[in-house]
């Protein structure tokens, strides 16, 4: 079954490690007929804008997913930041739970997964 989706005129995604931008002055519609990494431009998460150790987690995973030929370093870069983000909180913090799922969801290479519950978790903090 293929993604179909819609891209806003002026967006950028991102496809397999490839940044696409919709240079049209219109909506672009399109799908996917395989398996593909891709993010909104909504969702990405740049290096100037970590300001948490939690968003550091959602940065490491997200290299993960839209750049799986670097895995090995961006997964010790993920464990690095997931320890330092479950430390950083206290012990009755439910976010601990939250990066202890995350650890299992990427330990099950489901960064896609990872990334929806750190997006969820973020937006119910704000």
């Amino acid at each position: 079954m293929s993604l179909k989706f819609r891209i806003p005129a002026g967006e950028k995604i991102i496809v397999n490690g490839a940044v696409i931008t919709n240079t049209s002055s219109k909506a672009m519609h399109f799908s996917l007929e395989n398996d593909a990494s891709i993010m909104r431009e909504r969702d990405i998460l740049l290096p100037d804008q970590v300001q948490t150790p939690f968003d550091n987690v959602y940065m490491q995973v997200q290299m993960m997913y839209i750049e799986p030929d670097n895995h090995s370093d961006h997964y010790a870069a993920f464990q690095e930041a997931a320890q330092l983000a479950f430390l950083s909180l206290p012990d009755e913090d439910p976010l601990r739970a939250t990066i202890f799922e995350v650890v299992g969801l990427i330990g099950e290479k489901n960064f896609y997964g990872a990334l929806k519950l750190l997006q969820k978790v973020k937006k119910s903090a704000e």
